[in-house]
């Protein structure tokens, strides 16, 4: 097996928790011009990335690229188009099963107002060989936002699908909505669900399977007062709870902050990292652990050095400790950072993956976990913008 390990940039100290973080390049299978990337495991330990490239004519593609040995398949195109909706924080989202199949997601415009676009979703059942005609997996029929996307492979062959849904927004005094659907095999819907009928407009979704095989779907909530915090719903035997905030950071907000929580779970340990600024007027990463399988979180942890964006993503690195990622100021530049937490609290000492910007045009960096470590892609926006990937030695 040959890893493509190019460069070596960045090693962290020995850590509080008595683990190293070490950062090495890898060779990325996106071509110059291309963003919004997005990174989901595979159950046999590699990886998925996806991203889009465009071309002169303004066509969009979704590509995708697998880590198999240690490496990066050559990449292949799902679909394209000339009236995809791109944007840095509602980006595509690629995510396959034990069985090999593979579902795709990626946004099409609906008509000429900005925010009116559909869902597009299209799946393969030979590993992404071939991808079946798109479908639209919302059931309306409304001119309006529909996007931020997270898929979670669950039991049964079903492939479970939470996205932000803006129906409702088509009246005067409606609020934009979660909602979720589980899609078999034969591309059929079936338990589509209303998770929450009021949440922030604009900031990502996130899931995760759980050890006791529950769905856990997290989210930004928007209260009557404008309170935007991030708030937890979960499907325990085909039940869904009502929803739940993760931690009471009260940040009144009149506006989106573009900012969505990132969730990941290990058998019984279920972590929710997020960025806020709350009561106390300080922006802040946040990380919150369950140890029963997202019944109940513990009080948040502080993992910013100071000046943070938000962008965040987390995954755990074994049974115990997981790893956050996310955007901050240092000094003059704008670095993505990661370091490592327990559920204790006891976390390592920050490391550099790159220099950044605090541009939208830089994106929202993801990781996933394989048997080789832990990856990262973010986009670099040198001239013109390319997908970059690393990967993360956490020992």
């Amino acid at each position: 097996m040959t890893l493509l390990l190019i460069v070596v940039i960045g090693c962290g100290n020995e850590s509080i928790t008595g683990l190293k973080i070490t950062i090495s390049n890898i060779k990325s299978p996106a071509m110059v011009n291309s963003g919004e990337p997005n990174l989901n495991f595979n159950p046999d330990g590699g990886a998925v990335l996806s991203w889009i490239e465009k071309d002169s004519a303004k066509v969009s593609r979704l590509m995708f690229s697998i880590w198999q040995n240690s490496n990066w398949s050559k990449s292949q195109i799902i679909s394209q188009g000339d009236n995809w909706f791109v944007n840095w924080a509602d980006f595509p989202s690629v995510s396959m099963n034990a069985n090999g199949v593979m579902l795709a997601s990626w946004l099409v415009k609906s008509a000429k107002a900005t925010y009116a676009y559909d869902i597009h979703i299209s799946q393969s059942i030979n590993s992404g060989k071939t991808w079946s005609e798109s479908f639209i997996i919302h059931t309306d029929s409304t001119n309006s936002e529909h996007g931020f996307v997270a898929i979670a492979p669950r039991a049964n062959n079903k492939i479970g699908v939470s996205w932000l849904d803006g129906r409702e927004t088509v009246n005067e005094k409606g609020s934009m909505t979660l909602r979720y659907a589980n899609v078999g095999n034969d591309n059929k819907l079936s338990d589509e669900v209303l998770l929450d009928s009021r949440v922030c407009d604009c900031c990502q979704t996130t899931m995760t399977v759980a050890g006791d095989g529950s769905t856990l779907v997290a989210y930004r909530n928007r209260s009557d007062n404008e309170v935007r915090d991030i708030y937890l719903v979960r499907n325990k035997d085909n039940r869904w709870s009502e929803p739940k905030a993760v931690a009471n950071d009260n940040w009144l907000i009149n506006g989106c902050p573009v900012n969505g929580p990132s969730i990941s779970s290990s058998n019984q340990l279920v972590a929710v990292s997020w960025f806020t600024v709350g009561d106390n007027d300080s922006a802040r990463v946040l990380c919150s652990f369950s140890n029963d399988f997202g019944e109940t979180f513990s009080e948040p942890f502080s993992v910013d050095t100071g000046e943070p964006l938000g962008r965040v993503d987390i995954e755990f690195v074994n049974e115990s400790i997981a790893i956050v990622s996310w955007l901050e100021y240092k000094g003059d530049t704008t670095r993505v950072a990661v370091r490592t937490i327990n559920e204790y609290g006891i976390i390592s000492q920050p490391v550099t993956v790159t220099q950044s910007s605090s541009s939208r045009l830089s994106g929202v960096p993801r990781m996933t976990k394989t048997k080789d470590g832990i990856l990262i892609t973010w986009t670099e926006l040198s001239t013109p913008p390319t997908v970059k990937t690393a990967l993360i030695s956490v020992k």
